[in-house]
């Protein structure tokens, strides 16, 4: 059995149709409901108010929802921040994300996934369970904010960290679940730029290993992806640093939207894979230790 992690990073991105971010909500949590697909859903605390009751479409027993800062600025990186400022960001969005959802949130995922190991000394103190910024082995990491030339060392199963190092082994009790990648990441991304049959054959590399290994499979999306892109230059408070890798993506946002369905029932129509949500896989992990 491999478990497959679904993961969606949902945050209020300026440069794309306000509209067309909340209304592809309704078309997520319907098409994903109708596969039986739990998804672990990554939200921004601005979110919250920005999309208000849209997010009922997304909050379902199956889907975990996770912490994903509080407004994706570029200044928020947690591999930067210091302690106070990490202890108030992610004080108010646990507190934030709970109170809308009636449930606390287990799982985070830092913007541009970035982390330390302050932040995760400090996500343990707050009852976070894991943490999903690593990406093990992946080599542009100069491509995000939040990147770090320790991912190339970094353990591809889940693993426990050091208290002095976000990328190593250790007795902190957070699990980090790595983003699967072999040198580029396994995301939408690299779907819009390679096409649906490269995916597949990523797919199934990753596949063969984690057969081997029981390491799990982990895909990330994002919500903003499937509006239309308003501006190519802009300011804001959650600007996203665009790379030349974005001029190679499809520009047709119904076909990016089809072409993450037809990856995701691919990968669930091998009898191998075991779809899970964040807070399903750290309690298989607990149960089946390594």
């Amino acid at each position: 059995m491999v478990p497959l992690l679904i993961t969606m990073d949902l945050e209020v991105a300026g440069d794309h149709d306000p509209e067309g971010q909340k209304n592809i909500l309704k078309n997520i949590g319907s098409d994903f409901k109708e596969l039986k697909l739990p998804m672990t859903v990554f939200l921004t605390c601005d979110s919250v108010d920005y999309f208000g009751e849209r997010l009922r479409t997304i909050d379902t027993p199956g889907n975990e929802i996770g912490i994903h800062g509080v407004n994706h600025s570029a200044r928020e990186n947690y591999a930067r921040l210091d302690e106070d400022t990490i202890r108030r960001n992610l004080e108010l969005s646990l507190n934030k994300i709970s109170h809308f959802f009636k449930r606390k949130a287990e799982s985070f995922r830092g913007p541009f996934m970035s982390t330390s190991g302050i932040t995760q000394k400090v996500l343990t103190e707050y009852g976070i369970r894991s943490d999903f910024s690593v990406c093990s082995q992946r080599i542009d990491f100069m491509n995000s904010i939040g990147g770090d030339i320790r991912w190339l060392i970094s353990p591809r199963q889940p693993y426990h960290p050091s208290d002095s190092s976000p990328y190593r082994k250790g007795k902190n009790p957070l699990w980090v679940v790595p983003l699967s990648c072999i040198c580029a990441p396994f995301i939408s991304s690299m779907l819009y730029i390679f096409g649906l049959e490269f995916m597949k054959l990523f797919f199934r590399i990753l596949l063969k290993e984690s057969i081997s290994t029981n390491k799990p499979i982990v895909y990330l999306f994002h919500s903003y992806e499937f509006s239309k892109d308003i501006n190519s230059v802009y300011s804001g408070s959650n600007k996203h640093r665009k790379s030349f890798l974005h001029n190679l993506y499809i520009s047709d946002i119904k076909k990016r939207y089809e072409l993450n369905l037809s990856l995701i029932g691919y990968m669930l129509s091998f009898k191998e894979i075991q779809p899970m949500n964040s807070y399903q896989l750290i309690n298989h992990l607990e149960r089946n230790p390594n």
